[in-house]
C-alpha cells in the first residue's frame, strides 16, 4: 500500500482575532456551534464587543452573539478551508458544482487540510454533510439527501487510487501517494485481502481498468493465483450459502478472464472455467444467477451463451425459463433489462415464432410475469417485434395485468413499489390501445365490464387512481360508471383491527407526518402559483397539482384510518405448534419440491423478496393455523398449490 502524504499546511485556525480583523475587511469570517453548526460572521460591533453571525444550517439570520460567548465554545475556521468554502459567497458555486460531479476532489481537499493527511470516517461525514447542505435544494430531506449522495460518492472514492477508504465505519480516511504502477498496487491489494469478497471486487476493479495501466499484473503468476482462490471458491459451494455464492464466482470467473485474456489467449479453459458453474446448476440456481448477475448486456448476452453451449438442444427451454421463472415478476428481483435482453437473444437464433407461442400460452395459463407483460406494453408498437406482441394485445392482456398488481400488491401491501401498476397508470392510451384498437373491432360490453370490476375490486390501486383508470374505461364504455357507486373494497378498511410491527407503524406515521408538514403545504403552494398562470381550463399545471393534491388528501386519510386500528406487537405471542402472527415457518412447495422459508409478520412488514408475508396478504392468509406435518392447498387467482409444513419456530428467537 502507497504511504500517507503529509501536509505541509498548518493546523485548524482558532483565533478569535483573526476572525475580527477578517470581518474588519469586509470579508465573512466562520465559525462552528456545537448545537447550531456552520456559522458566517458578517460583522463585528467593537464598542458592544459583538459579533453578527448567519447560521444557515438553522435558517438563523443576523444572530447576535457576545464576542465572550465565543471563547472556549465556539470554534473558528479556516476561512480558506472546504467547509468554509461552501458557504463562501464567492466560492460556494464552485464547490456545489465539486458536490454535483466530484464527489472525490470535496474528501481530498478535506484530507489535505489535515496536518496528518487522515480523518476519521465520523469526522469526515460529519464535514461532508455540511458542505453538502450548502447546496441541497430547499425542502428537501437534508439526512436522506446526504445518504445517497454520499453512498455514490463513496462508490466513486474506492476507485480513487490517491485515497485510502476505510473497510469500517470509524476507520481512517488517508491521502495517499498514488502508484505508480496501479496494475501491481491493485495487485498487492489482491493477495492481501481479508476475504474472498474484497479479492473480487479488487479483481473486478482490475478487469474494468484501462489495459495499459494494469498490464503488468497480467501475467501466468498471477492468472494461477486468482484460479486458485476461484478453485477454492468453487469447491466450497457445498455450503449453506451455495447459492448465494454462484453469481459472485461466476462474475469472478468473468472478471478473471477479461483482465487475463490480453496475456493469455487461453484463459477461458483454465479450471475453474464459466461452464463449470453452469454445470452445477439446476433450473432455479439458473434464474438465481439470472437475477443477481450485474444487469449488463454483456453479462445477460455472457450467461446466454453459456447456456447455450452447456444444455444443447434444449438451451431455448432453459431460456424460457428464466421468462417464466416466479422470482423475475417480484418487485426487487425483476429486470426489465434481464427480460429484453433474453427476448433479443432469442430473437436473434430466429425463435420469435417460439417466442410468440410461448408468450400467449402464458398469458392464457396466467403465467406472463410482470416484467414480461411491461416488456410488451413498451413495444407494442415495435416493427421488429410485432410477430410477438400483435397477437397479445388482447382483453386478456389487460386481465393479466390488473391479475398481476393486485396480487404483488396484497402480498407486498405496497402500491408505490409495483412497476406494472405504474405502468398502466402513466400509459394513457394502454387501456385504449387493448380495448378498443384504431385497426380492429372493440372489445364486448361484458368483457369490459368483467375487466371493469377486477378493477375496482384490486387491492394494487387506491381509491383516486381507481376513478382515473375508471375514466379511460368510461370513454370505451360509459356504462361502466355505474359499477363504481356500489363498489367498495378495501382490505385494510374491511380489518376491525390490524396487528402491527412498531417499527411499520412508526414508518406509516413518517409518512403521514410528511405528507401533512412537508408534502401538501407544498402541493398548496403549487397550486397558488399555478393559479397565477392565468385559464384555469387551458392551465395543465393547475391540473397536476390538483391531482398530485386528490392523491395525498386521499393517502392522508387512508393512514389517519389505518393507523387507528393498528395494534403494536413484539411477536412473543407467536406459537410453535401452529403457523401464527411471529411464526417462522419452513414448507415444502409441491409443484416444484422446494424448501421455503416464509416470515409471517404484521400487516405493514410485507417483503416478499425476501420472504416475509404479511398475515393480511392472501398466501399467508392461507398458511395460518396448519401444524407440523400438515399439508394443505393454496389458491392465488384460481392457482391452486399443494404445501406441506416442514418446521414451525418463532421469528423472534431467531432475532436474539
Amino acid at each position: 500500500m502507497s504511504n500517507k502524504v503529509p501536509n505541509p499546511q498548518g493546523g485548524k485556525i482558532n483565533s478569535l482575532q483573526a476572525a475580527i480583523d477578517r470581518v474588519a475587511t469586509g470579508q465573512p469570517a466562520f465559525c462552528l456551534h456545537q448545537a447550531w453548526g456552520i456559522g458566517v460572521i458578517r460583522a463585528y460591533d467593537e464598542a458592544a464587543k459583538r459579533f453578527t453571525v448567519d447560521f444557515p444550517e438553522q435558517n438563523k439570520k443576523a444572530h447576535a452573539m457576545d464576542a465572550a460567548f465565543f471563547l472556549g465554545k465556539i470554534e473558528i475556521i479556516n476561512p480558506n478551508g472546504a467547509v468554509a468554502s461552501a458557504y463562501a459567497d464567492d466560492t460556494k458555486e464552485k464547490i456545489a458544482g465539486m458536490v454535483a460531479n466530484d464527489p472525490a476532489g470535496i474528501v481530498k481537499a478535506l484530507l489535505d487540510e489535515s496536518p496528518t493527511g487522515t480523518c476519521s470516517s465520523y469526522a469526515l461525514e460529519a464535514n461532508l454533510e455540511r458542505i453538502h447542505f450548502a447546496s441541497l435544494a430547499a425542502g428537501k430531506d437534508r439526512a436522506a439527501a446526504f445518504k445517497a449522495w454520499w453512498t455514490k460518492g463513496r462508490a466513486v472514492l474506492r476507485k480513487d487510487r490517491a485515497v485510502l477508504v476505510p473497510e469500517r465505519k470509524g476507520g481512517l480516511y488517508a491521502l495517499l501517494v498514488a502508484p505508480q504502477d496501479l496494475g501491481e498496487d491493485l495487485f498487492a491489494q489482491y493477495e492481501g485481502a481479508p476475504n474472498l469478497e474484497r479479492k473480487l471486487a479488487l479483481l473486478e476493479e482490475l478487469a474494468d481498468s484501462a489495459t495499459a495501466e494494469t498490464r503488468s499484473a497480467a501475467n501466468e503468476a498471477n492468472l494461477a493465483k486468482v484460479s486458485s482462490d476461484l478453485a477454492k471458491a468453487v469447491n466450497a459451494l457445498s455450503t449453506a450459502r451455495r447459492r448465494d455464492n454462484l453469481p459472485v464466482i461466476l462474475c469472478g470467473i468473468w472478471n478473471r478472464d477479461k483482465f487475463f485474456r490480453p496475456a493469455v489467449e487461453t484463459v477461458e479453459t483454465v479450471t475453474p472455467t464459466a461452464s463449470d458453474i453452469i454445470a452445477l446448476c439446476s433450473e432455479s440456481d439458473l434464474a438465481f444467477i439470472a437475477l443477481n448477475i450485474p444487469h449488463t448486456t454483456e453479462k445477460i448476452r455472457s450467461l446466454l451463451d453459456l447456456v447455450r453451449a452447456h444444455h444443447g438442444d434444449n438451451w431455448a427451454d432453459r431460456a424460457f425459463d428464466l421468462l417464466r421463472n416466479r422470482d423475475i415478476g417480484t418487485t426487487k428481483s425483476g429486470s426489465a433489462k434481464l427480460v429484453s435482453e433474453c427476448i433479443a437473444y432469442l430473437c436473434d437464433q430466429e425463435l420469435s415464432a417460439h417466442v410468440a407461442n410461448r408468450f400467449a400460452q402464458w398469458l392464457e395459463t396466467r403465467e406472463l410475469r410482470a416484467p414480461v407483460i411491461i416488456w410488451v406494453i413498451k413495444n407494442r408498437t415495435s416493427k421488429k417485434y410485432a410477430e410477438i406482441v400483435n397477437r397479445l394485445i388482447n382483453p386478456s392482456l389487460l386481465g393479466a395485468i390488473l391479475a398481476s398488481v393486485d396480487t404483488e400488491s396484497l402480498e407486498s401491501n405496497s402500491t408505490a413499489r409495483i412497476p406494472l401498476a405504474n405502468e398502466l397508470i402513466k400509459d394513457r392510451e394502454l387501456i385504449a390501445d387493448i380495448l378498443a384498437p384504431a385497426s380492429g373491432p372493440k372489445t364486448d360490453s361484458e368483457t369490459i365490464f368483467d375487466l371493469t370490476r377486477t378493477m375496482l375490486s384490486s387491492q394494487g390501486f387506491d381509491q383516486m387512481t381507481k376513478k382515473a383508470l375508471l375514466s379511460r374505461l368510461a370513454k370505451i364504455e360509459p356504462h361502466v360508471q355505474r359499477l363504481a357507486q356500489s363498489k367498495h373494497t378495501d382490505t385494510e378498511a374491511e380489518e376491525k383491527e390490524l396487528v402491527v410491527s412498531n417499527s411499520s407503524k412508526e414508518e406509516k406515521e413518517r409518512e403521514l407526518e410528511d405528507i401533512v408538514k412537508v408534502r401538501l403545504p407544498a402541493i398548496k403552494e403549487a397550486i397558488q402559483i399555478a393559479k397565477e398562470h392565468g385559464d384555469l381550463k387551458e392551465n395543465s399545471e393547475y391540473k397536476m397539482a390538483r391531482q398530485d393534491h386528490d392523491t395525498l388528501a386521499a393517502r392522508r386519510a387512508e393512514l389517519d384510518s389505518v393507523l387507528k386500528k393498528a395494534r403494536i406487537t413484539d411477536f412473543k405471542e407467536a406459537k410453535v405448534d401452529s403457523i401464527s402472527i411471529g411464526s417462522t415457518v419452513t414448507l415444502l412447495r409441491g409443484s416444484d419440491q422446494v424448501q421455503i422459508t416464509y416470515d409471517i409478520l404484521g400487516a405493514w412488514d410485507g417483503k416478499p423478496e425476501e420472504n416475509i408475508l404479511s398475515y393480511i396478504s392472501p398466501l399467508a392468509k392461507q398458511f395460518l393455523n396448519h401444524k407440523p406435518g400438515e399439508t394443505f392447498v393454496t389458491n392465488i387467482n384460481g392457482k391452486a398449490e399443494t404445501w406441506k409444513v416442514i418446521t414451525i419456530t418463532r421469528w423472534i428467537d431467531k432475532r436474539k
